[in-house]
């Protein structure tokens, strides 16, 4: 099992690769750059790279990285890291929070404001003072209500699917779920989601992230 992410060596200007083993929690190589040409000429010095032979190769949605594993290990699945996936959606969930509190009064944009990051994780790990103050945050709009109950299908879709066969079948209905929004983040978020499907649903073949690689 492989991981694959960039790292900054100067933020906003130079990124350079690691290459990780997920199952033994250790970087194995880094390498200068992000760029496909850069990942190329690594792949044709280092021969011990290319007998690597990983059953799984975890990545974010960056395409570079996933064209340059597809022509390295054919074979192997590559999964769409499910943090960076989940993060289109958070921010999907964000931008009906701003559009909804420019409507509000001034109280109540206060509350939403101050209280927006309760409406990224899931429900059910957040404390009871928190949940409380949550339900407060969604009666103020059904379309925040509704952004965010289809947030948290995805985090039960995430959590609950036993197999890829049903995975794939849930992963439908989660994008015809949120179809029914009325709201230019999510139809943008979704058009990202149907373009990595393969690779996001691909998460329930091994269930492997790269929590350890961040």
């Amino acid at each position: 099992m492989l991981g694959i992410d960039d790292f900054a060596i100067k933020k906003g200007h130079t990124y350079n690769t690691g290459i990780h083993d997920l199952r033994g929690e250790t970087m194995l190589d880094q390498l200068s750059g992000r760029k496909l040409d850069a990942l190329r000429a690594y792949a044709e010095q280092p021969p011990e790279f290319l007998t690597l032979n990983p059953k799984a190769v975890v990545m974010d949605l960056a395409q570079t990285y996933h064209t340059w594993i597809s022509e390295c290990f054919p074979r192997a699945i590559r999964i769409a890291d499910r943090f960076h996936v989940h993060g289109y959606v958070n921010e999907s969930v964000q931008a009906v929070r701003k559009s909804v509190q420019s409507t509000l009064s001034p109280r109540a944009k206060g509350i939403l404001k101050s209280h927006h990051r309760l409406l990224n994780p899931p429900a059910d790990s957040l404390p009871n003072k928190s949940q409380i103050q949550l339900e407060q945050l969604l009666a103020f709009s059904p379309l925040l209500r509704e952004v965010w109950e289809w947030k948290e299908s995805f985090s039960q879709w995430y959590d609950y699917s036993p197999n890829f066969h049903v995975a794939k079948l849930g992963f439908t209905r989660w994008c015809q779920q949120g179809e029914g929004i009325e709201h230019e983040a999510v139809q943008i978020a979704l058009k990202t989601m149907r373009n990595w499907e393969e690779e996001i649903v691909n998460y329930h073949h091994c269930r492997w992230t790269n929590a350890t690689v961040e």
